[in-house]
């Protein structure tokens, strides 16, 4: 996809303002591109191009992009006013959000896991639980009290658990206060768990967002460069349908897709060994074809697995059985943001 994006922005070069003008990208006429599989977004930015100019420049370059090889959709649109200003966040390399189509697919639990993968090989990783109506990460990872200040008194200090710095709303409120965060509450709060948490210098950092698609995707896309997104998703047809609209929305958004996690996509059966499915099959693989967007992994259902979950002892603690699963994603993930590198270099 990443090659495609840069043959996209190749052509769009080519497009020259005026005589002896600049071409569309380096005027700035184009905010970004993303490709999810053969669907092109060419976002345009208003702020550098005439008023009235957007409709007859996305007339003008269509045609131009969906002569290229791969390309099968093209959609010219002007970037949302609101990403604009979003910002990267000092000492953290990249952010990179959780999000799934449908609660109960097991989203969480794997953020967690992910996470404590990744530290485990050596890499610096933060976890923010972003589930505003169900922070669940500090009992996935054990933790219990509440979130202090730090010895400057200008920031909160991030909770740590097998390896992982983690914020959650969890920590900040009595445990039966419910949360109710809406609209401007969230424009306004969200922020501050990025920016009022002393997280350090951090390869990664791991954002477990909400299911479906709500006001908090959207501050979160808003207020911070993310480097991408990987969707969780059960084989389900009905979960498939919630996960694509989820990929349409941070296409719009300027955010690409890192790939798909099918979780519990079969149980094996200990007693005959056949492994038989649970909520569906081929879905993922359906959306995978459909979109273009790799997957990462497909996850066997494991009653351990949850187990572990509420004793607050994340599987991905052992680098084999149950947790082997966790390390090849996470090694995934690590390679296509080479994380690695920075490792090896010993920085």
């Amino acid at each position: 996809m990443q090659e495609l994006e840069e043959r996209v922005l190749d052509e769009l070069r080519r497009v020259q303002l005026g005589v002896d003008g600049p071409d569309l990208v380096s005027a700035g006429q184009v905010y970004d591109v993303v490709a999810t599989g053969g669907a092109v977004r060419i976002l345009l930015d208003p702020e550098n191009m005439p008023d009235g100019a957007q409709a007859s420049l996305a007339e003008a370059i269509a045609p131009l992009v969906e002569t290229l090889p791969g390309v099968e959709r093209v959609v010219v649109k002007p970037r949302p006013r609101s990403i604009a200003k979003r910002q990267s966040l000092p000492g953290i390399r990249h952010v990179v959000g959780i999000h799934s189509g449908k609660g109960g697919v097991g989203k969480s639990t794997l953020t967690v896991n992910l996470a404590v993968a990744l530290a485990e090989q050596g890499v610096a990783v933060g976890l923010l639980d972003a589930d505003v109506y169900g922070p669940s990460v500090p009992t996935l990872l054990g933790v219990e009290g509440r979130a202090e200040i730090t010895e400057a008194g200008s920031r909160i200090e991030p909770k740590e658990a097998f390896g992982v710095r983690m914020m959650s709303l969890g920590l900040l409120l009595p445990g039966e206060q419910a949360l109710i965060w809406r609209g401007s509450l969230i424009d306004e709060g969200l922020p501050q768990l990025f920016s009022d948490i002393a997280w350090g210098d951090l390869d990664i950092l791991l954002v477990d967002l909400p299911p479906g698609t709500s006001d908090v995707h959207l501050a979160v896309a808003r207020y911070v460069a993310l480097s991408g997104v990987i969707t969780v998703t059960a084989p389900g047809q009905v979960s498939i349908d919630d996960v694509r609209r989820g990929l349409e929305m941070f296409a719009d958004l300027a955010v690409p897709s890192l790939g798909l996690v099918e979780n519990m996509a079969g149980f094996s059966c200990r007693k005959c060994g056949e492994t038989r499915t649970l909520f569906g099959n081929g879905g993922t693989d359906e959306l995978s074809a459909m979109t273009g967007v790799p997957i990462l992994a497909s996850l066997p259902f494991a009653p351990g697995i949850a187990l572990d979950a509420d004793n607050g002892y994340p599987t991905a603690k052992a680098s084999k059985g149950r947790g082997a699963c966790f390390h090849d994603l996470a090694r995934k993930i690590s390679d296509r943001l080479k994380l690695s590198e920075r490792i090896e270099r010993g920085l």
